[in-house]
């Protein structure tokens, strides 16, 4: 092991060198082991290697070593890298260039010039330096400092003295002297002001243990070094007064005055006039913090280790150096760092803390409020004042009983210090208030798993991490080999993790602890979500241990709440929806999803409506189905049902053209459904719950609500149509027909087919759609049902018009308008005639066709409703193939307006196509151009039909406009769709567009 051996004959010797309390000969400093490297940052950069000093090769090369050191065995980035050797104007080839001089260090700090064996390795887009602690002089002057803490605690001046003596004799200057960077200048100072702290430790050592002799001129040169640290000041003063020189002592106060006076405005601080005091009445011994009746503890930096592991947080640790660097007013900076758990709070605080201990020289303080903990009750206060003031160095007899009072002593403490306190997992409010000082000059940075109230502080959310930031940190911990190997697997793990710090951090530990372990192997375990978080866990730490205290820190109500949350189907809630679900009023349910979000066990990302996290959600269901009956579960979720039933009947009230098929009866729910103001209000509504719809809906099919299942599949019908969701629609009838057949209700069970058929057609497979519509027309007949029948003829006629067998179409329209005319349903009389209308333009029938199509639309205008609007479009269309396009332009335009305002995509999307096609037979190409692009980018995502229509006609647009390249293009894409679905007459319309272009593209 390298260690350094001091002569102790040198002890004693008067100061030489100025980064030196006595000075011992450099040549007494050597190392026992000539065959290691020593590094050296405490004055100009060296390193030896066997006693010789290394070559590092310029300046470029040494300022990369620096930066290494700076943060010996922890990852250091390329991009800090970067930003230190060319601020901000790196060369093109900056990546190449650093990776040059990184392998040409590895070949000067490697034995024999193997970089192999250089002490440098990659990480995640980083470098890092391997230096052990007995090879670098900082971490032995650490080491040196904290052993004489120590002895100091434990009453040993004699033996702190001589520690404090041999770390300080390995100061050569200024830490990194010679070197400029903002991250090199920032680390050097930080060092610095290390080395300043031991030495006024060292003085006060010395004067404690009695060992006054030579001491003056050493705190003169101290002073002069640090003409405003006061307590360098305090001690002459002290020395002074021991010796009995009150005059002198006294004069050194004079001009410790003046100086702070003219500099800084101010007063010396309360502890040196104190001081003065004691002088100027004649006290013997002044007291010093070691002095004051016992041994007292004294710790100035108190922070915890950084975390090599911090990754990311870039956008909030900015927040935290901009509250600490901003110019200070009469108030304390507050930050207040809040996230659920798990999502690394004390992190980012700790992390800032060490980055910005050189702004706060005065000292570094952390204490743990144990507001979330489960071996111990929150901290009192008054108990952290009387530890916080103990740190201080103010002696029992000087503490306060009441907390108020201790409150106060410590803002006098810090009254005209420099000092960054750590307050970390707070609780609430009352707990935070007593510890903050009132000196500008400080910063407070509070933890909390709660949104906490505290005046005048900024907030610093903490969400999960970036994907990008969970790959660093999962790399970081597991290494890049295994994480480039399954980038998949990666991905997939990181994403079962809800790329929350914790769950990461937890897995890749797992995965580091096992390297027979595939990334692909852990997520497999991890696929199960009643074991996940159980797998979830390595050594003392679990993600679910973690969640369990916020869980525990709930009142009851709150904590059923958040179980049944556990057990909500969809992706976030409401009041209304919770109300429902718990069985209370909206507004008891409003405060408790509020109090939640207090706790950050829920989120928010749009008002009033509340989401939670993966594990979280996992963790509330765990807790649900352990604590809760199965029955009142089954009560809670049939609550739900019942209301999101009753509630999307009342929204698509307002925007069916068709009355609801007979497939049974709404539920009159516990919870009051909502009530809507307007069409647009339900729309609302329904684009905010449709995701929770579907997971209700899958939720009663696989339960004993299959009622449910067939309502919201039938409720969901007239909105899904509009906003195109046919995929859904299939999904959830499917689910609907099987329901009917367990509740063995034919009536609806034929009802269902009928709708699943026309979906299906929707989504262009025929095949499917002809078999479900063949089998509901025998069921419709037989039940005695004309309109069901009269319907299932309607949609089978729209799948012969696919397969361009229009003769049948014709024949099952006819067919499907005596039903409807004999049970009086004259809306869906208008549909049919509508629907009649285009297969007669399709056989060349265009008067037909017209007729039909006119007295439809007349019928539909007496009817009113949301059905006026495709009409309108028929008929257009219908004058636009007949040639009259200034009419059919204007059916269009007041289709598109209506179509806009009931929000339905595909009807804008026709709409918008015929627009297309009439303008560009009218000569008017850029805006056809224009209609036809607007009209494809609603009809992505919408039936293939829609888009074989718009790709044809675009195509038609580009051909007329003479580009001929991009019509070719848009008509080849619209015959692949064709083909695709059977859509005979769009396939017709492709090939000659694809001819046409052809011929005039190659001419």
């Amino acid at each position: 092991m390298t260690r350094l051996r001091c002569d102790a004959r040198a002890e004693s010797a008067r100061v030489t060198n100025p980064y030196e309390v006595t000075a011992i000969p450099r040549w007494q400093l050597t190392l026992e082991a000539d065959e290691d490297l020593y590094f050296r940052a405490l004055g100009p950069l060296t390193v030896e290697w066997r006693g010789q000093p290394v070559d590092l090769g310029g300046p470029q090369r040494t300022l990369v070593l620096a930066l290494l050191l700076s943060h010996a065995n922890q990852p250091v980035s390329m991009d800090v890298l970067v930003d230190e050797l060319w601020r901000d104007a790196p060369p093109r080839s900056y990546r190449v260039q650093l990776q040059g001089l990184v392998s040409d260090l590895r070949r000067r700090l490697a034995p024999g010039g193997s970089r192999a064996a250089a002490p440098i390795v990659t990480r995640s887009s980083a470098y890092l330096l391997e230096v052990a602690a007995d090879r670098y002089d900082l971490e032995q002057f650490q080491a040196g400092a904290r052993a004489a803490g120590k002895a100091r605690t434990a009453g040993d001046n004699a033996t702190a003295v001589r520690l404090l003596r041999t770390a300080l004799a390995l100061w050569r200057g200024p830490a990194f002297s010679g070197l400029t960077g903002r991250v090199i200048e920032h680390s050097a100072a930080a060092m610095d002001e290390a080395r300043v702290d031991a030495a006024a430790e060292y003085a006060d050592a010395r004067i404690t243990d009695g060992q006054l002799d030579g001491l003056t001129p050493e705190l003169v040169r101290l002073i002069a070094e640090r003409p405003l640290d006061e307590r360098f000041s305090r001690h002459l003063m002290t020395v002074h007064s021991r010796l009995g020189r009150r005059s002198d002592a006294l004069a050194v106060y004079r001009e410790l005055q003046r100086r702070t006076v003219a500099e800084l405005g101010i007063e010396p601080s309360t502890q040196s006039q104190e001081l003065h005091r004691r002088i100027l009445t004649g006290d013997p011994q002044p007291p010093t913090p070691h002095n004051a009746g016992q041994a007292l503890e004294s710790a100035y930096r108190h922070l915890p280790p950084d975390i090599a592991e911090f990754v990311g947080r870039r956008r909030e640790l900015a927040a935290l150096m901009g509250a600490a660097t901003s110019p200070p007013d009469t108030a304390v900076p507050i930050v207040t760092v809040e996230g659920m758990a798990g999502v690394g709070k004390t992190r980012l605080a700790v992390h800032a803390a060490h980055r910005l201990s050189a702004i706060y020289p005065d000292g570094q303080f952390y204490v743990d409020l144990h507001g979330f903990t489960e071996d111990s009750a929150p901290a009192d206060p008054g108990e952290v004042l009387e530890s916080l003031l103990r740190l201080l160095g103010v002696p029992p007899s000087g503490i306060p009983e009441k907390i108020e009072a201790r409150a106060a002593v410590f803002r006098d403490r810090l009254s005209e210090q420099r000092v960054l306190l750590v307050v970390d997992n707070a609780a609430e409010e009352s707990q935070v208030n007593p510890l903050l000082p009132a000196n500008p000059g400080c910063l407070v940075i509070v933890t909390s798993r709660r949104s906490l109230a505290v005046d005048g502080a900024h907030t610093v959310r903490l969400d999960v991490l970036h994907r990008e930031e969970s790959l660093d940190l999962l790399t970081m911990i597991v290494g890049r080999d295994r994480v480039t190997a399954e980038p998949s697997a990666a991905d997939a793990l990181l994403a079962r993790c809800g790329h929350l710090p914790l769950a990461v951090a937890v897995a890749a530990r797992r995965l580091r602890a096992r390297p027979a372990w595939p990334i692909s192997h852990l997520l497999s375990r991890l696929t199960d979500e009643n074991r996940r978080l159980d797998e979830l866990s390595v050594g003392g730490r679990a993600v679910q241990g973690v969640l369990a205290l916020s869980y525990r820190a709930l009142a009851p109500d709150r904590r059923r709440l958040f179980r049944l949350l556990g057990v909500h189907p969809g992706n976030d809630v409401t009041a209304a929806s919770m109300a429902a679900l718990v069985g209370c009023e909206p507004a008891a349910a409003q405060l408790a999803l509020e109090s939640l979000l207090d706790e950050h066990l829920v989120q928010q990302a749009e008002a009033d409506r509340y989401q939670m996290h993966d594990l979280l959600r996992e963790y509330a269901a765990r807790r649900c189905l352990t604590e809760d009956t199965e029955d009142s579960i089954a009560a809670a979720k049939r609550r739900l049902l019942d209301w999101y039933v009753a509630t999307t009947d009342a929204a698509t009230r307002l925007i069916r053209r068709f009355p609801l098929p007979p497939v049974g009866q709404p539920p009159a729910p516990e919870a009051p459904p909502v009530e809507f103001a307007d069409e647009q209000h339900a729309l609302t509504w329904l684009d905010a719950e449709y995701a929770n719809l579907i997971a209700a809906a899958r939720t009663a099919s696989s339960g004993p609500c299959q009622r449910q299942v067939l309502l919201l599949a039938h409720l969901l019908q007239p909105y899904q149509i509009r906003r195109g969701h046919t995929d859904d629609s299939i999904e959830i009838l499917l689910r609907a027909e099987t329901a009917a057949r367990q509740l063995d209700d034919p009536g609806a069970e034929a009802h269902t087919l009928t709708e699943l058929g026309q979906a299906y057609n929707t989504a262009g497979r025929t095949d499917p759609a002809l078999t479900q519509l063949r089998q509901a027309l025998p069921l419709h007949h037989t039940l005695g049902q004309p309109d069901g029948e009269g319907i299932t003829r309607n949609n089978l006629a729209l799948v012969y018009r696919r397969l361009g067998r229009h003769h049948e179409a014709i024949a099952e329209y006819h067919r499907a308008i005596t039903l409807f005319r004999s049970t009086g349903d004259r809306q869906w009389e208008a549909a049919v005639l509508s629907n009649l209308s285009i297969d007669l333009h399709l056989l060349g029938r265009d008067r037909e066709a017209l007729d039909q199509a006119k007295r439809a639309l007349a019928l539909q205008r007496k009817l009113g409703g949301p059905g006026v609007a495709s009409l309108e479009n028929n008929v257009g269309l219908l004058h636009a193939r007949l040639g009259r396009h200034p009419e059919a332009v204007r059916y269009a335009q007041r289709a598109l307006a209506l179509q806009h305002r009931t929000g339905s995509r595909p009807g804008q999307a026709n709409a918008l196509a015929n627009l297309a096609f009439s303008y560009a037979r009218l000569g008017r190409h850029k805006a056809a151009i224009r209609a036809g692009l607007a009209a494809l980018d609603l009809a992505r995502g919408l039936s293939p039909d829609i888009q074989s229509n718009v790709l044809n006609t675009l195509g038609e647009a580009y051909f007329l406009a003479g580009d001929h390249e991009t019509a070719l293009r848009h008509h080849r894409a619209a015959l692949a769709i064709a083909d695709r679905i059977d859509e005979a007459d769009e396939q017709a319309r492709g090939r000659a567009g694809i001819e046409k272009a052809t011929i005039l593209a190659a001419g």
